[in-house]
């Protein structure tokens, strides 16, 4: 039987040419609520932002493999997959240069408070008033040298963001998992905490699960240094949004940049960070992952995943 394999969002990238006998039907995009239906006779679904729900596996009697072409599954319900016998797959790798090189971007951007740099010259009014631009900043930015990298997540992402920093000449530390014992810290990491004390720019790469969720809070926050920045590519979940615009309203750190957020698309109704009162906040729409080379490598895994599960060769397995 050839397999029917719906594709829940191609709005975000083509589907390849699987080799296996199939029919597909592709949507450019599914809300939440016809996620069922449109899989209902679906035996492989493929999904890169499309939430699949513990009721959404329920009534798909026929499913059989979720791909899922990006690098994080916390949009998926593994378990009620795994009870149902369904495989899940993800693309682990095929984006990691693009968002290494957004959380530099991002870095940057904050760093130099590029957004408000530019809005500063946009409005037409203070350049003529003022004439210099240093107004535009509420500190004075340090160079380079001067900065220390703490990466909370040391996956592929996060290694290769620490390649690019240390080519940058950055010192870098490398976070180990909250809570742990100070005994039980693995060679070349470092306490969650003292990287929070020491950091100047705290990178996110980690995914999100019930030990990373609102990993940075109040709590957190008030370990960083006031001229600290924090970069989030990892999940807007990570970061507790009250939390983080508190924060940046009583100047307690100096900036923060995130291409993530808790519910996407974010908007004013759903997400904190949309206020436009909030100071040194930098945004992107979940585009780091977004390159000719990701594209390329998603398709070539998604393709990889689709066939190699018809011919009982599963790759990339999360369940």
């Amino acid at each position: 039987m050839p397999e029917i394999i719906v594709a829940l969002d191609v709005c975000q990238h083509d589907m390849p040419a699987f080799r296996t006998p199939h029919t597909l039907i592709e949507y450019h995009n599914t809300k939440g609520t016809e996620v069922a239906e449109r899989l209902r006779h679906a035996t492989i679904a493929v999904t890169s932002a499309v939430p699949i729900t513990a009721e959404t596996v329920a009534q798909c009697a026929h499913l059989k493999l979720v791909c899922v072409s990006i690098v994080g599954v916390d949009h998926i319900d593994v378990q009620a997959c795994r009870a149902r016998g369904i495989r899940v797959c993800s693309t682990p790798a095929a984006t990691t240069e693009a968002v290494a090189e957004h959380a530099i971007a991002l870095y940057f951007a904050a760093k130099r408070n590029i957004v408000r740099a530019h809005n500063w010259v946009l409005s037409g009014k203070e350049w003529e008033l003022e004439p210099t631009g240093m107004t535009a900043y509420d500190r004075l930015p340090t160079p380079i040298s001067q900065d220390t990298m703490g990466l909370v997540g040391y996956g592929k992402i996060g290694k290769q963001i620490e390649k690019f920093a240390r080519a940058l000449g950055m010192n870098v530390l490398i976070a180990d998992r909250r809570g742990i014992p100070d005994a039980s810290i693995r060679d070349g990491r470092s306490a969650f905490e003292n990287v929070l004390r020491q950091s100047t720019v705290l990178v996110l790469t980690c995914p999100l699960d019930e030990s990373t969720a609102n990993m940075i809070s109040e709590k957190e926050l008030q370990l960083i240094q006031s001229s600290g920045i924090v970069i989030n590519v990892g999940r807007g979940g990570l970061v507790n949004e009250e939390a983080i615009v508190a924060a940046l309203k009583a100047g307690k750190i100096a900036g923060y940049a995130t291409d993530v957020f808790p519910v996407e698309p974010a908007t004013k109704q759903n997400s904190l960070l949309l206020s436009s009162d909030i100071p040194n906040l930098t945004l992107s729409p979940h585009l780091a992952w977004y390159s000719s080379k990701s594209i390329e490598r998603q398709q070539a895994s998604i393709q990889a995943i689709v066939d190699g599960f018809a011919s009982g060769n599963c790759v990339n397995v999360v369940c």
